[in-house]
């Protein structure tokens, strides 16, 4: 049984994605506006914008793959018998695994190594470095845990998982 409040995590992590990309979409088409009808631009909106998108593109990864909404290129999957395709399943899963599991240590090495050096971020929004990058060790090690699910039968691969009531 996976905890309910690790379900309400991942709820929350696709709540919080959902609501910047809106923002994005919002501020971008903000911007546009305002250099087409004014024809000057918000300095500092370009770099949030970048800023946003790298955060909840982090934030959305482990809810995207608990509810499948990934891109699966499946058609010759499909076409394999069913104890083949449970196989290269489980073979996508532990490479998925892998790399997120690669992906967790190298982002905390990097965070840590932006919060030791007080490196800053010098755009038209100044903040500390690691603020930014403190979302990669998150998001990876939800990514660990939804894979090490999947790779366990907690979780079907091929199907959606059952919803938390």
């Amino acid at each position: 049984m996976i905890p309910a409040w690790y379900r309400r995590l991942l709820e929350l992590c696709g709540l919080v994605a959902g609501l910047g990309f809106a923002l994005i979409a919002l501020a971008t088409g903000y911007d546009v506006f305002m250099r087409n009808v004014y024809g000057q631009s918000v300095r500092w909106l370009i770099d949030v914008v970048e800023y946003a998108l790298f955060v909840t593109t982090f934030v959305a990864a482990p809810w995207v793959l608990r509810h499948n909404a990934h891109v699966r290129v499946d058609f010759a999957v499909e076409a394999l018998p069913q104890r083949a395709r449970r196989g290269v399943m489980w073979l996508a899963d532990a490479a998925g695994l892998a790399v997120s599991a690669t992906l967790l240590v190298y982002s905390i090495r990097v965070t840590h190594a932006a919060w030791a050096q007080h490196s800053m971020v010098l755009k038209s929004v100044v903040f500390p470095e690691w603020w930014i990058y403190a979302v990669m060790p998150f998001s990876a090690l939800l990514l660990c845990i939804e894979f090490a699910l999947r790779l366990t039968g907690r979780v079907a691969s091929g199907h959606a998982p059952p919803t938390a009531a």
